[in-house]
């Protein structure tokens, strides 16, 4: 008989990465604990009611009229930050407010909900666990969103499509950003998406994953297929 404790086995059995764990959480549609610290942190966690109001982050004000793109960006500066914190603790955590802050908490419980079961999807431990993996998601590919907000227009693409949340269907953008693979491989590349609705008048994220039908975004220069002409330096 086995002595490893439940949450111990847990985390050797998930621990192969946090890359795992965006790749599972955002290929199969479901929140799974894959990270030993993060389910740590969950058991000492300060779980808050996720509420949906302006925000100002990194240096941009998230208001009724702010675009899905204007809180992409904001976003992926966020997880960069958590992600180049490293062990700075208070740092990650500052990180961490500031995605939690940007999360669409209703459509996040409704597809917990439909993942786990509502006797396991209570609503602030749903939206925790899924802002926790947005970092890990993307964390590999942190250096291409370091570019300034000005550049939105042209890094980003968003498309319109629609989510059904109680048999209703809500209006939905999905913002994609290409992003490299920062050891150069070419054929690494991948498309980020960023998937929100609006809930209480403002645009909220509820999906991070990527694009998996393309590598690279069409421009009017380049189709899908194509990858990005070399860049200088």
């Amino acid at each position: 008989m086995s002595n490893i404790d439940p949450g111990e086995r847990s985390c050797r059995l998930t621990h192969d990465g946090a890359r795992w764990a965006g790749w599972a959480a955002v290929t199969l549609g479901v929140i799974i604990p894959a990270a030993c610290q993060r389910d740590a942190r969950l058991a000492d966690a300060k779980l808050r009611d996720p509420v949906v109001k302006d925000v100002t982050v990194a240096g941009l004000t998230l208001d009724q009229k702010a675009t899905p793109q204007e809180v992409t960006f904001t976003l992926l500066q966020a997880i960069k930050a958590d992600i180049e914190a490293g062990r700075d603790l208070a740092a990650r955590e500052k990180a961490f407010d500031d995605q939690f802050a940007l999360a669409a908490p209703k459509a996040i419980h409704v597809q917990h909900i439909r993942a786990v079961g509502p006797e396991h999807a209570e609503l602030k431990e749903s939206v925790y666990k899924t802002v926790r993996t947005w970092a890990p998601t993307l964390g590999h590919y942190v250096k291409s969103f370091d570019f300034p907000v000005e550049e939105i227009s042209t890094r980003m693409q968003a498309k319109s499509d629609s989510l059904t949340i109680n048999r209703v269907a809500i209006p939905e953008r999905r913002v994609l950003l290409e992003a490299q693979d920062p050891d150069g491989d070419p054929n690494a590349a991948v498309v980020v998406a960023v998937r929100l609705v609006q809930e209480e008048g403002r645009w909220r994220v509820w999906w991070v994953g990527f694009e998996h039908s393309i590598r690279h975004l069409p421009t009017a220069d380049r189709t899908p297929g194509e990858p990005m002409a070399p860049q200088p330096g």
